[in-house]
This record gives structure tokens, sequence and C-alpha cells, in this order.
């Protein structure tokens, strides 16, 4: 889901989902967790623990923490806990900020912790469908839940607690798109509101086979009022292997940056004596020229680009006009386009290659060949008529 839909659900779930007064406007809305390594991505289904965290809050108010997926088929996907005191719907849709709902009404008390799943269809429009548990089903504060997304044998998608089914939809199973990702957002009235802190651990995904374990983490923090996100205290801090806390008190990591990673894979690139490229990872973005030897998080992207596919020959040939056209990537990844990408699950190469083309040389040397025939050719005339005239 993009930030800008985020930002959307969260102002609709505090407009439709409360009975009660509507949002003050000096409200921010502030989301701050980690995406998943490259790995995950195209994964059918996510699973994390989530600490419960139960505190005291205003009935205009929502705090989520969830772990989602951008799918395939254009649809977002979310499940986790949350904190949303007032009279609430327990299972409906929202269409353009119009809320039906489908099920009962209730009111839920100031630090009543509630599982929630929300589904978007279409990530970038504001409808959505959700459904709010039970009383206490979030759980009592400070107990860790696993909360699992996960396909049904019908091919629809399922919520299960610690292993229980709690909701069954009629969605169908897309892979994702995105790598996933696990937040904690919510309505903000001021710098002292809380978020939190909640950990966040033991995160993994369904490859379509099994499970797997992510290898790293990477810092997501954002909000609607950027100069307000930048200055105030939440944040996602690191915790040891695969565990982070987020919110109240925690480090606020800057966006996009390496929260934690279970180690470093070697990438070795060979491309053109001399020639400079660019190689962009979760760390940074480097120009190399000619050859690269370095390290990238386990489980991410490295992205490699070359400049242009026609460069100098080296040589003698290069110093007579010679080019290399470039052929295409060999190793670790086989393409013929400029820019490629490399996932590091392990220690890679990769090579570029090139064809050599002789034609300038070529017209060059048989240039020269004739040149110099003709200045023989002449000697040897001069020669042959001073000899004649006995000179």
């Amino acid at each position: 889901m993009s930030l800008g839909a985020w930002i959307i659900s969260i102002l609709l779930v505090n407009m439709a989902l409360l009975a009660g007064p509507a949002p003050t406007l000096h409200q921010t809305t502030i989301k701050v967790g980690a995406w998943v390594d490259d790995a995950s991505r195209h994964n059918f289904g996510v699973r994390v623990n989530i600490e419960t965290h139960t505190y005291n809050m205003t009935p205009d108010s929502l705090q989520y923490f969830w772990v989602g997926d951008d799918l395939s088929n254009g649809a977002f996907i979310q499940f986790g806990y949350a904190l949303e005191p007032g009279i609430d719907c327990l299972q409906g849709t929202v269409t353009s900020g119009i809320l039906t709902c489908q099920e009962n009404s209730e009111p839920i008390a100031n630090s009543d912790a509630r599982w929630q799943w929300q589904y978007w269809p279409n990530s970038s429009k504001p409808n959505f469908y959700f459904e709010i548990g039970p009383r206490g089903s979030g759980g009592a504060n400070a107990t860790s839940q696993e909360y699992t997304i996960l396909p049904s044998p019908s091919g629809t998608w399922d919520f299960t607690i610690n292993g229980t089914t709690v909701a069954e939809t009629n969605f169908p199973v897309s892979p994702s798109t995105e790598p996933a990702l696990i937040i904690a957002e919510g309505t903000i009235a001021n710098e002292s509101s809380p978020l939190g802190p909640v950990r966040f651990s033991g995160l993994s995904y369904f490859d379509g086979q099994e499970w797997k374990s992510v290898d790293s983490l990477i810092a997501v923090t954002y909000c609607d009022l950027i100069a307000t996100c930048v200055a105030n205290q939440y944040g996602v801090t690191s915790t040891g292997t695969d565990s982070i806390v987020v919110g109240s008190g925690a480090t606020r990591a800057p966006n996009d940056t390496l929260l934690w990673s279970l180690a470093e894979e070697t990438l070795q690139v060979q491309v053109h004596p001399g020639l400079q490229f660019l190689v962009a990872t979760t760390i940074a973005t480097q120009p190399y020229y000619g050859y690269a030897t370095l390290k990238v998080p386990k489980g991410m992207f490295a992205y490699i680009s070359l400049p242009q596919a026609e460069t100098g020959t080296t040589g003698i040939l290069g110093l007579f006009g010679g080019k290399d056209h470039f052929n295409g990537w060999m190793g670790a990844v086989k393409s013929s386009n400029l820019s490629v990408q490399v996932l590091m699950n392990a220690d890679e190469n990769v090579t570029a290659n090139w064809t050599t083309d002789t034609t300038v040389p070529t017209a060059v040397a048989v240039s020269t060949a004739i040149i110099l025939l003709v200045l023989s050719f002449t000697l040897m005339r001069r020669r042959s008529l001073k000899h004649k005239r006995g000179v």
C-alpha cells in the first residue's frame, strides 16, 4: 500500500468507525515500523509475534499494530490488534468514507486491545473491508500473540492468532508484490501522546511451500505532517535477532535505513576496465570503476547500472578507435538490460560481457596499408627513373 493510502486508511477508520466526535484537525497520522527483506516478495502469507501493550486512549483516536502485504491483484491485506475506543461497528465496509455495517456495534473501552483485519481491494482507492474481534481478543497487556495471514484450503485468506483461526474471508489468495510490512500507526494529538511501544518479533513469510524466516529489516518512518514527524519522539529500534520495538521511546531511525540483518553477503561485479557504473543497496548508492567488491545485507537486492552500452576498447585497438559493445550480463543474473538487480541470498558474482567492434581499426589498418603501398610504389618508381638516367 502506498503511503498516501495509509494516510487515507487511518483517517477513514476514525471518521467512519467511531460514533463519537470527529478527530480534531491538529492530529497527526504516524507510521513507524519496518519493511522486510526483498526475499519476502511474492509470498503467500505472513506471520509475526506482536506484544500487546494496552493504555488509556481518548475516544477520537485509533492505534493499530499490524503485519501486511501488497498483493499482485492490486489489493492490500493487514492483520494485527488495535486500540480504538468508542462505539464501533464490528464488521463492515467503508466506501469513499461511508460506512456500511454488517454486524452489531458495541462500546469498546479505552484500553481494550482487539484483533482487527482490513482488506483493501484496490490499495490506491479509499475502500476497504474490516472486522474487529471480541473484547480482549488482542490479548492481555504484556503478552505476545502470533498473528498470521495465510491461504485457506479453498484458496481464500484466513486470519489466525496463536494457530487458531479467528476470521475467514472470501477474498482470493494472491501473491505479494512488495516486501512484507510490520507497522505501528495511529492518530496522535500531540508529541506526548503514546504510541505503544510495541515489540514485533519472529516475522516469517510463506513462499507457497514452507514458512521462511526473514534475513533483514529496513526502517519505515512516516507521517502526514512532515515537520512534526521529523521532530516527534516515535521511532523503531532493533532489539536483536529479527526483533524490533516500535513507537514511544524507540530511537527514530531514518526512513529506509537498515535496522537488522542476519548476515552480509559478498557481491563481486566485473564490468569493463575504467568504465564507471553504479551499485545501489539499502546501505548506499556508490559509483565504481571497472569492478567492485562490496557487502550487501542478506536477502536484499543489489541494483547494478551501466551508463552506456558502448565504450572504447582496451589495448592497441582502442588507440585506433576500437569500440566494445555491451552484450549482456552473466553469472548471478542473465540479462541484456543495462540495469539489473541481484537478490543476495548468498555470495554472488556478476560479469558484463562485451563484443569488440574492429570496424574502425580495420579501416585504419587498410587505409594505412594502402598509403604505405602507394608510398612504396612511388619510391620504387623514382629509384627506377634515376637508374635509367644513370644518376
